[in-house]
């Protein structure tokens, strides 16, 4: 993936593996045999291997490496998090919810239907949902916040919010601006078919209002996903009404601070 970033003339590339799910239940298919004592030690690794490979490759793109959080286990989420952002040290953490009281909505329609009946209704789920993401932002203040609307992921190339539920959007882009944080626009949906860039035309359009920015993300599986599909997320960003996007960046004494760069000067139109 970093070779890739490289080739395709990315300057800075951010690296945001997800954090461990610690529990069985919470396990993706295909990662029983792994376990959560595998998925912590393949964490490890990563960050490892993602440190010896900035000591490689420093003198070619300033590699930022962070991780991607849960909200998993329901019960003490926030301190397992806080645990390992303080063990791993990264540069930012992603802070992103991808279930509602422990029920994962991110992996499969069918799934995500059955979690709105048993809540009690998509409304309902969605309020939840943004719920969730508030208390996330507010308990961890995370550097970014990833994919703030992940909950209409299956919802198709029109998703539409109720009111109440617009009303505790709000709150939850209030939450990130009093965080500090910026938000994750993210090309994943539209890679994939599945509708608009996160976040919605109008929660973006919302957040420039409020002087919240964004910063790009690809939410690369592999390096095939590498910056694909960046120039729909600068799309809607100028939409939005932006005219900078903001990034990561190491500083002259190893330190990480934000910058923000000028629509004009970002080119994803060089992605191949």
């Amino acid at each position: 993936m970093v070779e890739r970033a490289i080739a395709t003339g990315f300057t800075h590339y951010g690296l945001s593996e997800h954090c461990p799910r610690y529990r069985s239940e919470d396990l993706f298919p295909g990662e029983e045999d792994l376990g959560p004592e595998g998925l912590v030690a393949t964490f490890n690794a990563y960050t490892a291997h993602a440190r010896k490979l900035r000591e490689r490759i420093g003198d070619r793109i300033d590699l930022l490496i962070g991780f991607e959080t849960e909200r998993l286990p329901p019960g003490d989420w926030a301190a397992r998090m806080r645990a390992l952002r303080e063990q791993v040290g990264p540069d930012y953490i992603v802070g992103s919810v991808h279930d509602v009281q422990g029920h994962v909505v991110d992996f499969s329609p069918d799934k995500t239907r059955e979690v709105a009946v048993l809540l009690g209704g998509v409304e309902v789920m969605q309020m939840l949902y943004f719920e969730a993401v508030i208390e996330l932002v507010t308990a961890l203040r995370p550097e970014v916040v990833g994919h703030i609307d992940l909950i209409r992921k299956f919802d198709g190339p029109d998703p539409k919010f109720s009111p109440r539920v617009k009303s505790r959007i709000d709150d939850a882009l209030e939450a990130v601006r009093a965080a500090g944080g910026v938000l994750d626009v993210n090309c994943a949906t539209y890679r994939r078919g599945l509708g608009p860039v996160y976040p919605l035309p109008e929660i973006l359009t919302r957040a420039c209002e409020l002087g919240i920015g964004v910063t790009l993300g690809d939410d690369g599986h592999g390096a095939h996903d590498v910056g694909v599909g960046l120039d729909e997320s600068m799309r809607a960003i100028a939409n939005a009404g932006y005219r900078e996007v903001s990034y990561f960046a190491h500083a002259a004494d190893g330190t990480v601070e934000r910058r923000e760069a000028k629509l004009e000067d970002v080119k994803p139109n060089a992605i191949a």
